[in-house]
C-alpha cells in the first residue's frame, strides 16, 4: 500500500424504532457510549432513533442525549408500527452506504433497552468473516433471558422450531429477535428488489419477514449468544401476541422464492 493510501475505519450504522420508550432510550443510548468509548479505535458509530410519532417525550429524550458517537433522531408524522420503523431503516441503510464506503454493517434492535449493544463487536468480526446477517440470538450456546415470562419463552421457541422445520433457514435459530447486523451487499440486494417497503406484514411477525427475504436472496446467516434484559426495560410490551403469531404463518406459508418478492 503506497503511503498517499489513506486506509478507512470501519463504520456501523445502527437504526432504532421506537415507540413510546422515553424511559428506555437515554440508558440505551448511554450503553452505545459505553461500547463506543471501548472500541473507538476499531468502527465509527452512528445511530439513528426512529421515533414513530410517540406520545411520550421519547423524541425529546433522544434529542437531548450528548453521545460521543454520531447521533441522529428522525420522526414519523404519524404511527407505522414497527413494520414502517424497519423500511425506514432500510432506507437510512441504502443512503449511508451509498454516502459512506467505509460502513461494512447496518444494524436494528430493539429501543427499549432489552438488547445488550455491547453485542456489536463480535457481531462485526462475524460479518466481516463473511456472513450477510448476524442474529443476536436466545438459542445459541452460552445465551440467556433475563425477566421473559415462561410463556413467552415457549412462545418465542416454539415459532421457531416451526420455522426450522418448514422453512429452514441454515445457520439460524432465532427467527424473530430483531437484533441483528445486515452486510451492506445485502441491503443493497433488498433495496434493488424491492425499493419502496421492504416488509409488509403488520405485526412483529415483520422481523421474520425480513430475515425470510434475505435468505431468499442468498443471505449467508450466523448467530452469536445474546443476552436479553427485559428486566431494564420500563413499560409495557407492545407485541400482540395473536397478531404476531398468525403474521408468522402467513409468511411461513407465502413466501417461498424470489418471485414472492
Amino acid at each position: 500500500m503506497k503511503r498517499s493510501e489513506k486506509v478507512l475505519k470501519r463504520s456501523v450504522v445502527f437504526a432504532i424504532p421506537c415507540y413510546n420508550e422515553g424511559e428506555n432510550v437515554q440508558p440505551l443510548l448511554a450503553q452505545f457510549d459505553e461500547v463506543y468509548s471501548l472500541h473507538k479505535d476499531s468502527f465509527d458509530l452512528k445511530v439513528v432513533i426512529i421515533d414513530d410519532a410517540s406520545k411520550d417525550d421519547t423524541y425529546q429524550k433522544a434529542s437531548s442525549y450528548k453521545a460521543q458517537y454520531e447521533l441522529e433522531v428522525v420522526q414519523h408524522e404519524s404511527n407505522r408500527g414497527l413494520t414502517g420503523g424497519i423500511n425506514t431503516s432500510f432506507n437510512i441503510f441504502k443512503a449511508e452506504i451509498e454516502k459512506n464506503p467505509s460502513i461494512v454493517g447496518c444494524g436494528l434492535l430493539d429501543g427499549d433497552n432489552s438488547h445488550s449493544p455491547h453485542h456489536i463487536p463480535n457481531m462485526i468480526e462475524k460479518l466481516m468473516a463473511g456472513c450477510d446477517v448476524v442474529i443476536s440470538s436466545r438459542f445459541q450456546p452460552g445465551a440467556r433471558v433475563v425477566g421473559v415470562s415462561y410463556f413467552r419463552q415457549l412462545l418465542s421457541l416454539g415459532l421457531a422450531m416451526i420455522f426450522k422445520t418448514f422453512r429452514n433457514i441454515p445457520g439460524v435459530r432465532d427467527y424473530s429477535c430483531g437484533y441483528r447486523l445486515y452486510s451492506p451487499s445485502i441491503v443493497r440486494k433488498l433495496k434493488e428488489r424491492l425499493p419502496e417497503d421492504v416488509v409488509y406484514e403488520k405485526s412483529f411477525a415483520s422481523m421474520v419477514e425480513v430475515l425470510v427475504r434475505c435468505h431468499i436472496l442468498g443471505a449467508v446467516c450466523s448467530e452469536l449468544p445474546m443476552v436479553l434484559r427485559y428486566d431494564k426495560k420500563l413499560g409495557e410490551s407492545k407485541m400482540p401476541f395473536k397478531k404476531t403469531i398468525l403474521g408468522n404463518l402467513k409468511i411461513l406459508r407465502t413466501l417461498k422464492t424470489v418471485e414472492a418478492l
